[in-house]
């Protein structure tokens, strides 16, 4: 394999000692409590997004309808 190959491997930076801390906060796997607020929030807003589009749906229905006055 070429050189090339090797530059999308996603493995760490080598350690300089500066912003490791940041590189590491950055990459690292959620714990259980994390994930589950990350599918909660989600969740939460997918019923959000579901009930805006609904309201628009409506909203449009009725539009035409109150235009024809």
């Amino acid at each position: 394999m070429s050189e090339n190959d090797s530059a999308h491997d996603e493995g760490p930076p080598p350690r300089t000692g500066v912003n490791d801390h940041a590189w590491e906060r950055e990459h690292r796997h959620p714990t259980a409590e994390q994930a589950k607020a990350i599918v909660y929030r989600r969740r939460d807003a997918e019923a959000k997004l579901r009930q805006h589009q609904q309201e628009a749906r409506h909203k449009a229905d009725e539009e035409p309808e109150g235009q024809d006055e």
